[in-house]
């Protein structure tokens, strides 16, 4: 691949200048009292500058300027070796082992990116931009920014993204592969269960803008594509306002198709395997209709979802939308928000701090478990191909939670115990998804195992917690 199909938003100057800001700092400080004896009446407001600024030498001394420089050196390092990153081949999927993922996404819809460059973004040695004292608990911000090389794209070739809820746990990996692939990306989020610093990353970069803005209201944009991921999908989070949570799987989906049908746009919805409700039929194909209870502590999600599917469908076959309904199982890993309710996370913070593992009911009640970088490539294939039928997405692997509490416990913390509650309303026995569809009709099938999807999502909560987020 020809580094010239790659782009960068920094320069070398900026780097440059970089660095000069951190070699000079202690220069800016040693001259600072001298400074001060030449101010005089009409200096005032450089004292005030120059007292800021000494402010700002004592928060970098306190923070070790010398591991600022490191840090920076870093940045720099990875800015400049990601290019090199991008010349992997894209059919290389694995190591020579034949074991390791190397690369994600599919050569098909030229969605394929370098494994090491996605995880420099959600599991970086040191948080970009961003120094945490432990000592004190505060946090300083760099105002130097840099940007990992995306691919550069003709204006034919480039498209016009918008993603809602795109500051969540699955919209922000959409967005960095998005973002990565060359094309010009808008996140709409209302932040409630969204945050900023999931996308901290690309604030300021040419091809992406942040809004916040709450779907059920109308939102005029031109753009191509419509990926419509906004909606709380945890149960603590969905049943915390349940009308709300009905409002956006309804009038924002509304919303989303009538802006999808002005301006032309391919719609993709992000629907769930909580459509099928408590399955009777085993493992679920597309076709199956669901066991779902309408009135229910689930309902608001379970219906709203099914609503927002009839939505899209009305809206191809009376206004020929161009839709796309991808049907999501259980999905897990970095960025997922550590108190969402969701059996992997719990299993995962308890094992961490050495708490016993919740188990709800017998255990027996069975889960499929997909990784994220998996789920990313499936959307992105759906969106750029011809299908219109909803499609599953989800690994087959079955496990049930006692086995995968197991899992987690030899993984993480061998010394856990277990306790076992009373199990919730409505809780479905079993869960699996048939992804015949998806195999046959995108060339989809789930790489990454489970061992290391939670490997990678055990170190990221490990380094949450060490940088005081969580």
């Amino acid at each position: 691949m020809d580094s010239n199909d790659i782009v960068s938003s920094s320069s070398s100057n900026d780097i440059e200048a970089v660095h000069n800001k951190f070699n000079n700092s202690s220069a800016t400080a040693d001259s600072e009292s001298d400074k001060k004896k030449s101010v005089n009446n009409n200096h005032i407001s450089a004292t005030a500058s120059n007292s800021g600024n000494n402010i700002i030498s004592e928060i970098l001394n306190n923070h070790n300027v010398n591991s600022c420089k490191s840090d920076i050196k870093t940045i720099t390092d990875h800015w400049q070796n990601g290019q090199q990153l991008w010349s992997l081949s894209e059919d290389s999927i694995y190591a020579k082992d034949s074991k390791t993922i190397v690369t994600v996404g599919h050569p098909s819809v030229n969605s394929v990116v370098p494994l090491d460059l996605l995880r420099y973004i959600y599991l970086p040695e040191h948080p970009h931009y961003r120094l945490f004292d432990s000592g004190t608990r505060t946090i300083s911000y760099l105002k130097a920014r840099s940007f990992v090389p995306v691919k550069s794209l003709s204006l034919c070739e480039k498209k016009r993204i918008l993603v809602t809820g795109g500051a969540g746990f699955v919209g922000s990996h959409l967005v960095d592969r998005l973002m990565l692939m060359g094309h010009e990306v808008t996140v709409i989020d209302n932040f409630f269960t969204g945050r900023k610093n999931n996308l901290d990353h690309w604030i300021g970069h040419p091809n992406f803008e942040l809004i916040r803005h709450d779907v059920v209201d109308p939102y005029m944009i031109e753009v191509d594509q419509i990926y419509h991921l906004a909606c709380p999908a945890s149960p603590p989070h969905y049943q915390y306002n349940p009308i709300k949570t009905i409002k956006t799987s309804v009038m924002g989906t509304i919303n989303m198709l009538g802006l999808a049908k002005r301006v032309k746009a391919r719609f993709l919805l992000t629907s769930t395997s909580e459509v099928y409700g408590d399955p009777e039929e085993h493992p679920q194909p597309e076709t199956y209709w669901g066991n779902v209870n309408p009135i229910g502590p689930r309902a608001c999600y379970d219906e709203g979802k099914r609503v927002a599917e009839t939505l899209t469908y009305g809206y191809m076959q009376q206004d020929n939308v161009d839709v796309r309904v991808a049907r999501i199982f259980n999905t897990f890993g970095p960025r997922m928000n550590e108190n969402d309710g969701r059996v992997v996370s719990n299993f995962i913070m308890q094992a961490l701090k050495g708490e016993n593992l919740t188990i709800y009911g017998d255990g027996q009640q069975t889960r499929s478990f997909q990784y994220i970088h998996d789920l990313i490539d499936g959307l992105i294939l759906l969106m750029n191909n011809d299908y219109r039928e909803p499609v599953n997405l989800g690994n087959p692997d079955e496990y049930t939670i006692f086995e995968f509490a197991e899992f987690i416990k030899n993984e993480v913390n061998p010394k856990c115990k277990y306790t076992t509650l009373p199990a919730t309303t409505d809780d479905p026995k079993q869960r699996k998804p048939d992804i015949s569809r998806a195999s046959e009709f995108l060339g989809w099938s789930p790489r990454w195992s489970l061992k290391q999807g939670i490997n990678e999502t055990v170190q990221y909560f490990r380094q949450q917690m060490a940088a005081g987020v969580i």
